[in-house]
């Protein structure tokens, strides 16, 4: 394994019925006023923004709102929070949602003490940030695991670019997961999210990393256990057991942890490619990723079958044959689940055609090369869009 340091400040309140202790929590931090940041209609047919706002009313603690944060959130929306803690400060920002509440709530954290726009922390043009607001967050949609960790993920449509910033000061202070709150969550919801959980945990064990056998067994274990899951939620949403183990493999999956050892966060070339599709055709992240991940893998396994093959045993128990040959196997069964569970698997299935490939290529190569497996370039990428189709 690799020299690493691992570190991971977030206090997680887990389970039924510990929403209102997010006001216990903010109140011992000090915390008399917050920027109250959530999406649309679902925070409030869940019951979530009441026990939230009735327990910080009890509290004394105040609440100046920022609603309207959809999926795939943009930088526009975070300057808008931006502008409005740099006019009334508070003494933190709360997020009440899933994680694109939660990205939007870290970014405005961000640029709460920064003088300049919140995107160039996205773009590198900012000095390293040193000081940001206090982040707190009651979750209502487990996927990202923008609850556990220090990432923050945003769009920008002016300038046809969705991309990440990474600091210590994002993690959150204390995030609620009460996966009842995710009982109402839609059946497509349920199954992105769970598809992104697993692909996180892809991204790093076909990341080509050697003597992680520890870490890639834990993150077999947790694609294993994701397959069994979302089945039961789809045919059962309530299933209390089941939307508990969803939230903590999300958790999980995207905290940090399964990097540790591996020199690199991960691969993440999927996600990359994922980007283009949620950014030029507003494709769910979710949706995006069980397109491109088989697409990449394809592209890649007779170069480096090593981790397919293994991937291949460990999760559907494809033992015999070459390593392609099980690599191979190990891919189709995986977008196999991906059909079962209503997931597409191919650009036409979201309403890309053909000649938009290089606009997408074109988009994605914008940040190349990337990769950890196989640094891509432009060329490559383009091969892949065109395999997804």
């Amino acid at each position: 394994m690799k020299n690493f340091t691992w570190w991971n400040p977030t206090i997680v309140i887990f389970g039924e019925g510990t929403i209102p202790q997010i006001a216990d929590q903010l109140a011992v931090s000090g915390v008399k006023s917050v920027l109250l940041v959530y999406g649309g209609k679902a925070v409030f047919k869940n019951g979530v923004y009441t026990q939230v706002t009735e327990a910080l009313t009890k509290k004394g603690i105040e609440f100046p709102e920022l609603g309207g944060v959809k999926p795939n959130p943009t930088i526009d929306k975070v300057r808008e929070g931006v502008a409005r803690v740099k006019a009334s400060m508070v003494d933190a920002v709360l997020a009440v949602g899933g994680g694109s509440v939660f990205d939007t709530a870290k970014a405005i954290a961000a640029g709460a003490f920064y003088d300049g726009d919140a995107w160039d922390f996205f773009e590198g043009k900012a000095q390293e940030l040193n000081r940001a607001l206090p982040v707190f967050g009651v979750l209502t949609a487990s996927a990202t695991a923008s609850e556990v960790n220090n990432i923050t993920v945003v769009s920008n449509p002016q300038k046809a670019s969705k991309t990440s910033f990474v600091s210590p000061f994002l993690y959150p202070r204390v995030s609620i997961i009460d996966p009842s709150a995710q009982f109402s969550l839609p059946e497509d919801q349920t199954v992105n999210g769970g598809i992104d959980v697993m692909i996180h945990i892809m991204e790093r064990i076909f990341d080509g990393a050697a003597d992680v056998e520890l870490m890639d067994e834990m993150g077999y274990a947790l694609i294993r256990s994701m397959m069994k899951i979302i089945p039961e939620l789809r045919e059962n949403p309530e299933n209390y057991a089941a939307r508990a183990q969803y939230a903590w493999a999300a958790s999980l999956g995207h905290d940090g942890s399964l990097s540790c050892g591996r020199g690199e966060r991960g691969d993440f070339s999927s996600h990359k490619l994922g980007h283009s599709l949620s950014l030029l055709f507003n494709t769910p992240h979710g949706a995006s990723l069980s397109v491109m991940m088989p697409a990449w893998a394809r592209y890649l396994y007779t170069e480096r079958p090593a981790p397919f093959a293994r991937f291949a045993d460990a999760v559907f128990g494809v033992g015999a044959g070459g390593e392609e040959d099980m690599a191979i196997e190990g891919i189709e069964r995986l977008e196999g689940f991906f059909r079962s569970v209503g997931a597409p698997t191919t650009l036409r299935e979201l309403g890309v055609k053909e000649a938009d490939i290089d606009k997408l290529a074109q988009n994605a190569a914008q940040f190349a090369p990337f990769g950890v497996l196989k640094s891509l370039d432009a060329d490559d990428i383009t091969e892949i869009y065109k395999l997804a189709y």
